[in-house]
């Protein structure tokens, strides 16, 4: 076999292996460009809708694309804004049995496909005998199926909020508390932040804090100080102290002082670097460090003076 031969051979062999792929991925890319513009089409429907006083037209959706184009949709569109007008959002989720076709899906979906159908349905106004369904998949193995699974229980059931956490089997990590804490901000959750840090439960405590640092609720130092003071899980204690900084309040007391002592140099690094940032002065930094990690501290503070210093010569 010369040269020549061979080389034919590598490039229609290279050629056919091209259009084979162009074969595939042509129609796939086509399928995606469809279903991206049936959801545009889906959201702007919503938008003018939940923006009428009394809707023009009404959204329909047949079939397995059209249906899952429009939950994902509605998705999009409350998650993205506050104070929806759910008696309108119920009857397109009713007219076209999305809650019963997600619940389908789901029931017959593994992984990352049936996280991402639990997190549609987070945002359906569905009947409490949905959540019922998806109460098996809250002690999933797999992270992102039980964290969906937590967000769409919780607001399918709102009230029974606080029970429903107190009784996970594993420890909600930042992720998931942030996560909820957006189900919060869109209103979905009444839940007072007083009982969650008195709690003995570890996930309720977590989420009583991030609650209070997520609102700003400078009211709550006394609970953070006594979570500081006796907490025995250095997690819940060291979450107190961000979050008792990042409000701005009083952190020169000797209990505090004393928790700060407990903890490893590497941690004790971070929240330095935190407590700096959070615009506290050298003189408190001191009070709490030791001359080397106040020292670094000085050093944060200084280049923050200068970047200041530049921009304010540069204007």
């Amino acid at each position: 076999m010369n040269i020549f031969t061979l080389l034919y051979i590598i490039i229609t062999s290279a050629a056919a292996l091209l259009f084979c792929i162009m074969a595939f991925t042509m129609p796939h890319k086509s399928k995606l460009e469809k279903n991206s513009k049936l959801k545009a089409r889906y959201i702007k429907q919503l938008v003018n809708m939940l923006g009428e006083i009394t809707p023009s037209e009404q959204i329909t959706a047949r079939g397995v694309r059209q249906r899952m184009a429009l939950a994902e949709a509605i998705y999009i569109v409350v998650s993205h804004t506050y104070g929806i007008d759910t008696d309108k959002l119920k009857q397109i989720t009713q007219i076209n049995r999305l809650e019963r076709f997600l619940s389908r899906a789901i029931t017959f979906s593994r992984g990352i496909r049936r996280s991402h159908l639990l997190l549609l349905m987070s945002c359906l106004p569905a009947s409490e005998e949905a959540s019922d369904k998806l109460l098996h998949n809250i002690n999933s193995r797999n992270s992102l199926v039980r964290t969906n699974a937590l967000l769409a229980t919780l607001a399918l059931k709102p009230s029974h909020a606080i029970k429903t956490i107190a009784s996970l089997d594993f420890e909600l990590q930042h992720t998931d508390i942030a996560r909820i804490i957006a189900l919060l901000r869109r209103g979905l959750l009444p839940i007072a932040y007083e009982p969650l840090l008195e709690s003995h439960n570890r996930n309720l405590r977590m989420l009583g804090i991030a609650i209070v640092r997520a609102f700003g609720i400078n009211i709550a130092e006394k609970q953070l100080c006594h979570i500081i003071y006796t907490e025995s899980d250095n997690e819940i204690a060291t979450e107190a102290l961000y979050t008792l900084a990042t409000l701005g309040r009083t952190l020169s007391r000797t209990r505090i002082r004393e928790r700060l002592a407990t903890m490893p140099p590497s941690q004790r690094k971070d929240l330095c670097r935190h407590i700096t940032t959070e615009g506290y002065s050298l003189q408190t930094m001191r009070s709490l460090f030791s001359i080397e990690e106040s020292c670094h501290a000085e050093k944060l503070i200084n280049s923050h003076k200068r970047k200041l210093t530049k921009i304010a010569a540069t204007i």
